[in-house]
């Protein structure tokens, strides 16, 4: 089961632009963090398992099992995502930030992403958006407890 709790970046009532995602499918029993946006920006996800351990660009894998599996920058093509994957995820709370790390073109504007959690029990989305130079380390919070075995 996963709940969760939203904070940091402002969230829009409205659907925010959907991406398609390229990436092969999560193994049976897998925790993905898929962060979602467009062509304008480099973002950049960071998330945080239980034992307070950061997975992200700089800590790829992690010691408790998460994987970046792409760094996605502005030469990319779209549509963008960048997705964690922890393939044996510990029951907990984990928290997922995002940074606007640089602008793609001359412009410097917000820019709109959707979180999506996956697993084999439950999908969660969050939409929001951010702006340049912004780093927000608890975009949410989601508990997940493993599925009864």
């Amino acid at each position: 089961m996963i709940a969760l709790s939203a904070s940091g970046c402002q969230t829009r009532g409205e659907e925010s632009p959907t991406w398609a995602l390229r990436a092969s499918p999560r193994p049976r029993g897998a925790l993905e963090i898929h962060l979602e946006f467009g062509e304008s920006a480099d973002l950049d996800l960071f998330v945080t398992d239980p034992d307070q351990e950061t997975v992200y660009f700089g800590n790829n894998p992690s010691r408790g099992g998460g994987r970046l599996l792409a760094d996605v920058r502005c030469r990319a093509r779209t549509p963008r995502a960048e997705i964690v994957r922890f393939t044996a995820p510990k029951p907990g709370r984990y928290r997922v930030g995002v940074e606007y790390h640089r602008s793609c073109f001359f412009r410097r504007e917000a820019i709109s992403f959707r979180i999506d959690i996956r697993s084999d029990s439950v999908g969660r989305t969050h939409s929001g958006e951010i702006t340049p130079g912004r780093f927000e380390s608890k975009v949410l919070e989601f508990m997940f407890e493993a599925p009864p075995s």
